[in-house]
């Protein structure tokens, strides 16, 4: 592989120094990385791949203007936390360049936006560690090991058993939807519903939220009694929330204490107040709340 070790190799695993015996740059080197083939010296590797780029997609001399500067160039690296060992040209022209978060010597293109290997493989390896943690305190377990953050993984809903796929990555960001089966898919971020229900036999109103394509808890208000009457959309799980506070402080003096499980055998009392109050304009109060958060 035409590298010098510095220090001596445990287990494929370890990672040690070498030298590589081309260019003369030190760096970390795994010695399961040389067995299998992998990449020996970025910095030897990195000008090759960089220049064979550049004369690929280098434009032509009438998109002069879509170069860029140095320093635009300049700016891409520092985004990447990378600083130039050689001249810095405009944003098609290979540069030679250090991590300063692990010290390794490498080749990028400021345009393509290339970053550290080294330190995206550390981050990678350590996301994967710990996928197996992450899948379970989101109800999910893991079929087979995790193999890529952004790859959909094969799991199991740790509720009702479930089979589906979803990535490391949009679980990390909330983005995953939830079981279907659980939870019909609901998602916080999507619309929900504020719904009113009158319940004439318990002399009380309620106030309550769902998901906006999803009827479940309507139908089990319907089957104890109640009777629908008014609705708003807001857009997500966190705004039907603030409504369905703001409602509840406002008719605090209308609370009773009269009312309890008993009534509600499908939940929901502590949202209930007495039918002799005002009745609540829905779509005015949304309204009102959600100006509330913006300003």
């Amino acid at each position: 592989m035409g590298l010098e070790p510095l220090d001596a190799f445990a287990t494929p695993a370890d990672e040690r120094r070498c030298r590589c015996m081309r260019c003369g740059t030190v760096r970390w080197v795994r010695l399961g990385v040389i067995r299998a083939g992998g990449i020996a010296c970025r910095w030897c590797h990195g000008w090759t791949k960089a220049r064979e780029f550049e004369a690929r997609a280098r434009p032509g001399p009438a998109a002069r203007g879509s170069l860029g500067t140095s320093a635009d160039s300049l700016a891409r690296l520092c985004l990447k936390n990378l600083a130039p060992l050689t001249e810095v040209g405009d944003l098609y022209h290979p540069v030679g360049v250090v991590c300063l978060a692990c010290g390794e010597t490498l080749v990028t293109i400021p345009e393509r936006g290339w970053g550290c290997d080294r330190c995206a493989q550390a981050s990678k390896r350590a996301a994967l560690a710990d996928a197996e943690r992450v899948y379970r305190e989101n109800g999910l377990e893991l079929v087979r090991p995790c193999r890529g953050e952004r790859v959909p993984q094969k799991v199991r809903c740790m509720s009702c058993g479930v089979e589906r796929r979803v990535s490391l990555d949009d679980l990390k960001r909330g983005s995953a939807p939830l079981c279907w089966t659980c939870t019909h898919g609901i998602r916080p971020d999507e619309p929900h519903r504020v719904y009113l229900f009158h319940f004439p036999s318990l002399g009380v109103m309620k106030v309550g939220l769902t998901h906006d394509r999803h009827d479940r808890r309507l139908f089990q208000h319907m089957a104890e009694g109640g009777q629908f009457v008014d609705s708003v959309v807001v857009p997500d799980r966190e705004s039907a929330r603030r409504l369905e506070r703001l409602l509840k402080a406002r008719y605090q003096l209308w609370l009773s204490a009269d009312i309890g499980p008993k009534d509600f055998p499908q939940g929901g009392w502590t949202e209930a107040w007495s039918d002799i109050a005002p009745l609540p304009d829905l779509a005015a109060e949304a309204k009102a709340a959600l100006c509330t958060v913006g300003t």
